[in-house]
C-alpha cells in the first residue's frame, strides 16, 4: 500500500492582492467594456491575494507568447526545484533514492520536458523513470498521485517524487477579449507542490492511499480547457461546470466510496480543488454538508487563488501540516479538470 511521506510547498515572491489585481485588470482591458465590466468577479470569487513569478508592471506589458513561454520554463523549474528539494529534506530522503519521477503541468510548454530539466538539478538518478503529464488541468494534482499509486503498487521501497507546477500567470495577455478571461484574471496564481509516495512498509506515517479512481463524464468535452491560440493558451470555461457539479459530484464520490466498503460518513477531511466561490459553494450543494467541512478549500483558495493542478494538492498540504489528522481518520482528494473529468482518491493516516 501507498503511502505519502511529506509534502512542500513553494511560492513566487511577488504577492498581489485582490484589490491591486483589480486595478491591473481593470487598466489593461479598459478598451474591451464587455471584459472590463466584469472586474467586479474580483471582489467575490473568494480570492483575497495571489502570488506570482514576476512582478506587476510584467503582466502589464505586452509580451508575446514566446517571452511568456520561455519564461515559464524558467519559472516553473525554479518553483519546482524549491519545492521538491524541501520534500525530500521533509522525507529525510537522498535524491538518488528516488526511482520515479511524476510532473505535471498545464500552464506552458517545454521540451525537453520540466522533469528532465530537473533530474540533474535536483541530482536525481540519470536512470529515474519519468512521468510527464500535460493536459489534466485542474484534475493533474490529483491524478498524478492516482498514477503514482499505480506505478508503486506490487512494488517493494519503491520511491515516486511527484511534482505539480503552474505559473498561470504566464496566460495572461493585454490581446485578451473574452469575458472568460476575466475569470481567470480574477482566480488564478502561481505555485509548486512536490510529495513524496513510498510503496515501503517502512514508513514515517503519513497517510496510506486506499482507494482510486479516475472517471470521464459522458458529453461534457466542451466545458474546460484551454483554446491555442497564436498568443498562446486561452481559458475555456463554461458556466455548466457548477451544474455538472451539483448534479454528479456526490453520486459519483458515493459510488467510488461505496466500491471501496465506505460512505460519505467516514470521510472526516474533504480535500477539493478550490476552483472559485462558486465551485466551492456547487460542493456543498452537492453535499449538502456545513459551510465549515469546505473550510480548507475556501482558506487555500483566499490564500493563493486557484492553482490550477497544485491546488488540490496545496489543500492537502494543509491539512497534512495543520490539522494533524489522528490514525484512522480519513480524507477524500478530488478534483475535476478538461474532459470533463475527476480525479479522486481516499487517503487514510
Amino acid at each position: 500500500m501507498s503511502r505519502i511521506e511529506s509534502i512542500a510547498t513553494d511560492l513566487p515572491p511577488n504577492v498581489i492582492p485582490q484589490e491591486l489585481a483589480k486595478a491591473a485588470f481593470t487598466a489593461m482591458f479598459s478598451g474591451h467594456p464587455e471584459v472590463s465590466s466584469l472586474a467586479e468577479l474580483f471582489d467575490r470569487c473568494g480570492v483575497e491575494q495571489r502570488h506570482f513569478s514576476f512582478p506587476p508592471d510584467y503582466y502589464l506589458a505586452d509580451k508575446s507568447f514566446d517571452e511568456r513561454n520561455r519564461d515559464y520554463i524558467a519559472g516553473a523549474r525554479d518553483l519546482a526545484e524549491r519545492a521538491a528539494r524541501e520534500c525530500l529534506r521533509e522525507a529525510g530522503v537522498e535524491p538518488e533514492r528516488v526511482d520515479h519521477l511524476i510532473l505535471v503541468t498545464t500552464t506552458g510548454l517545454a521540451t525537453p520536458s520540466l522533469d528532465a530539466l530537473l533530474v540533474p538539478r535536483l541530482g536525481l538518478r540519470p536512470d529515474v523513470r519519468r512521468w510527464p503529464l500535460f493536459g489534466l488541468g485542474c484534475a493533474g494534482g490529483a491524478g498524478a498521485l492516482v498514477r503514482a499509486e499505480e506505478i508503486l503498487r506490487g512494488g517493494t521501497d519503491g520511491l515516486a517524487l511527484v511534482i505539480s507546477v503552474e505559473l498561470c500567470g504566464q496566460s495572461f495577455t493585454r490581446r485578451a477579449n473574452d469575458p472568460v478571461d476575466a475569470v481567470g484574471g480574477a482566480l488564478f496564481g502561481d505555485g509548486a507542490v512536490a510529495l513524496l509516495v513510498s510503496s515501503s512498509e517502512a514508513s514515517r506515517g503519513g497517510p496510506s492511499i486506499v482507494a482510486r479512481r479516475s472517471v470521464l463524464f459522458e458529453n461534457s468535452e466542451q466545458i474546460m480547457g484551454w483554446r491555442f491560440t497564436s498568443d498562446g493558451m486561452r481559458l475555456v470555461l463554461s458556466r455548466e461546470i457548477t451544474d455538472l457539479l451539483k448534479r454528479r459530484f456526490r453520486p459519483v464520490v458515493q459510488e467510488f466510496l461505496a466500491s471501496a466498503g465506505m460512505t460519505l460518513r467516514d470521510i472526516t477531511y474533504w480535500v477539493l480543488h478550490p476552483g472559485g466561490r462558486r465551485i466551492v459553494e456547487a460542493y456543498q450543494q452537492a453535499l449538502d454538508c456545513p459551510a465549515e467541512t469546505l473550510a480548507w478549500a475556501r482558506n487555500s483558495l483566499a490564500r493563493v487563488g486557484n492553482l490550477s493542478s497544485a491546488s488540490v494538492l496545496f489543500v492537502l498540504a494543509d491539512v497534512f501540516h495543520e490539522a494533524r489528522p489522528r490514525s484512522g481518520e480519513k480524507a477524500l482528494v478530488a478534483a475535476p479538470g478538461p474532459g470533463f473529468g475527476m480525479e479522486m482518491l481516499v487517503l487514510e493516516w
